[in-house]
C-alpha cells in the first residue's frame, strides 16, 4: 500500500495545483473523479499491460530507417515518432483526429479505426511506389496503381492477442443492406482501440486477404524478400516486387506497348 499511499499523495498535490489555479474548490462529490483522473494520468502503461496467453500470427508492412534498421508505423505516427522495437509486446496508440473526424497521417487523413493494422498474408498491392516500367522514372499521378516496393518498406512476422472476441463486438456494429447480407466495410470498431485481441476487416468483399486490427502486436522478426515470395506463392497471390526485379521482368519479357491514363506507356 506504500506505493498506492505515494500516488494519492502526489495525486492530492496535484489537485491542489490545478484547482488553485483555476478557483475550483473541490468538494466531496467531486474529489473522488478528480482523483481518478490524476491516478489515471500517472499510471505507467507498460506495468499494467498483461501478456496474451493466446495469440495468432500475422505480417505487417513497416517503414524501415535504411540507416539505423529502426521499424516505424507506415503513415500513422507514434508518439514523438518513436521506433518499434522487435521481440516486444507494443500496446496500439489511438492516432491524432482531425477536424473532419479521421486520424491524421503523413498521405492526409484516413479513416478512424484505432489499431495497429496487419494482414494475413505479406500482401499489399495498394500501398508501394510507382515507376515507369520503360524508364524506372518515378510517377506521381495519383491514378496509376503502385507496381514496385518500396526500399524502405519491409515486411515483418508479428504475433497478436487472441484473448477477447472483437469479431463479434465489430460484427454486430455492421449495416445490414437491404438484402439482408451485412455490409463488411461498417464491421468494425470506432470508438475504442481493440486492447487483449483483433478482428478481421474488409473495406470492401473483393479485397485480398483482411486487415487485422489489434490493440496490441509483437514484432517477431523481419522477413526476406525470398521469404515473403514464399508465403505467399502458397496462397497463389504475390506482392508488389521490388524495383530491380521489376525492371528486369520487364526487360526480359519484351515490351508490348499501350497507350495508358498517364500520358505514358506501359509494359504488360
Amino acid at each position: 500500500m506504500t506505493g498506492l499511499s505515494t500516488l494519492l499523495k502526489a495525486g492530492l498535490k496535484e489537485v491542489g495545483k490545478k484547482t488553485a489555479k483555476k478557483n475550483v474548490s473541490i468538494t466531496k462529490e467531486v474529489l473522488p473523479k478528480v482523483l481518478d483522473d490524476v491516478l489515471e494520468s500517472k499510471q505507467d502503461i507498460e506495468t499494467a499491460f498483461k501478456e496474451p496467453t493466446n495469440t495468432i500470427k500475422a505480417y505487417k508492412l513497416f517503414k524501415q530507417n535504411q540507416k539505423t534498421g529502426e521499424l516505424f508505423p507506415l503513415f500513422v505516427k507514434m508518439k514523438g515518432n518513436k521506433s518499434l522495437p522487435l521481440n516486444k509486446w507494443i500496446q496500439a496508440e489511438a492516432g491524432e483526429l482531425s477536424k473532419s473526424g479521421k486520424v491524421k497521417s503523413s498521405i492526409g487523413d484516413l479513416a478512424y479505426r484505432p489499431g495497429f493494422h496487419s494482414g494475413d498474408l505479406p500482401i499489399a498491392t495498394h500501398i508501394g511506389g510507382k515507376v515507369n516500367p520503360l524508364t524506372g522514372k518515378r510517377i506521381s499521378d495519383r491514378k496509376v496503381q503502385p507496381n514496385i516496393r518500396e526500399k524502405n518498406q519491409v515486411w515483418a512476422e508479428v504475433e497478436l492477442p487472441a484473448d477477447k472476441d472483437w469479431q463479434s463486438i465489430a460484427n454486430s456494429r455492421a449495416r445490414i443492406k437491404q438484402d439482408g447480407t451485412p455490409d463488411v466495410k461498417t464491421a468494425h470498431i470506432t470508438d475504442e482501440v481493440p486492447y487483449g485481441g483483433s478482428y478481421r476487416y474488409k473495406t470492401n468483399p473483393n479485397m485480398t486477404g483482411n486487415w487485422l486490427i489489434s490493440g496490441e502486436m509483437k514484432i517477431n522478426r523481419i522477413l526476406s524478400n525470398d521469404e515473403v515470395k514464399a508465403i505467399n506463392n502458397k496462397s497463389g497471390v504475390s506482392d508488389l516486387p521490388r524495383i530491380e526485379d521489376f525492371l528486369q521482368k520487364k526487360k526480359q519479357g519484351g515490351m508490348v506497348m499501350r497507350s495508358d491514363n498517364y500520358n505514358t506507356q506501359r509494359a504488360i
